[in-house]
Parts: C-alpha cells; structure tokens; sequence
C-alpha cells in the first residue's frame, strides 16, 4: 500500500487532515516569531525575563516551564506520530532520509522543549542549540507534509 493507491475517499481526508494540521503548525510558527522574532536574544528574554520599563517580562516560573513543556511534547509527539505514519507510505523519499525525516523530529521535540528549562536555570548559551533543533524539527514537518500532500493530490494510482 502507498498513498498513491489509497482509495479515494481515505485520500481525501488524508489530504484535509494534513493541509488542516499545516495550517495549525504554521500558526505555530507564527506564534514563535511574534514572540521571539526567532532570535536567540528574544528566545531568552521569554524565558528569562528582560528589565524593559515598557514591555517587562517576567522570567518563567518552574510551574510555567512544566506546564507549557508538557502540552508541547505530548501535542508535538501526536502530531509528529500521525505525520509519519501517513508519510511512512510515501514512494517519493526512501532508506536513510525517510527514517531520518520519520525519527528527527522526536529528538528535536525533547531538545526544544526540555531546552527550555536549560535556558531558564543553567546557560542561556542553550538558546543556540534549541534553534538547531527547532529548525530541524520545523523541516522535517514540512518537507513530510509536502511530499504526503504530492503524492496524494498528484500522483494517479494508474501511473508508476
């Protein structure tokens, strides 16, 4: 089986499922840049706090860190289990790069949000290493949500 030969009303809601969890991703990444610009500097100062008279930011408490890394790798580990196991079936991307594009994610999921409690207690040199991971992560979301949505919206059963 590959998504390719899925019958075509399973197509259909892969394809509404991944453009639905696209948009929820990138509303994410959205999120991230109105928040931190994607900087190191503004990564830290959500984290650690910042002495702004006019826009203070208080540093993040360890009950905060808790909560807000538990909902992000429990909601990143769903989402990046569904996106794989639907891009498991792909014939574009084989052997190494599959597997890697399957697996990084994980890592980069406890990287990034554990990441977040090194910043706040230990270095903020860490905020570095979370963008690697992060950009990591957001790649290979992106490259198995596109070539899943290809082979599901172009590619004709028919066809080899």
């Amino acid at each position: 089986m590959t998504l390719r030969t899925l019958d075509k009303n399973l197509k259909k809601i892969l394809i509404y499922y991944l453009i639905t969890l696209g948009i929820g991703f990138s509303l994410g990444v959205l999120y991230v840049y109105l928040n931190s610009e994607f900087s190191s500097l503004g990564m830290i100062e959500q984290y650690v706090g910042n002495n702004d008279e006019w826009e203070p930011k208080l540093p993040k408490t360890l009950q905060d860190l808790a909560s807000h890394t538990h909902e992000h790798i429990t909601m990143f580990a769903i989402i990046f289990l569904s996106l794989a196991l639907i891009f498991s079936y792909n014939n574009t991307i084989k052997g190494f790069l599959k597997r890697f594009l399957m697996l990084e994610p994980f890592v980069s999921i406890i990287i990034t949000f554990g990441g977040f409690f090194i910043i706040r207690y230990i270095s903020i040199n860490f905020s570095y290493i979370i963008i690697i991971s992060s950009i990591l992560m957001y790649l290979c979301f992106y490259v198995m949500l596109i070539i899943s949505l290809y082979e599901l919206i172009f590619l004709n059963k028919n066809k080899p």
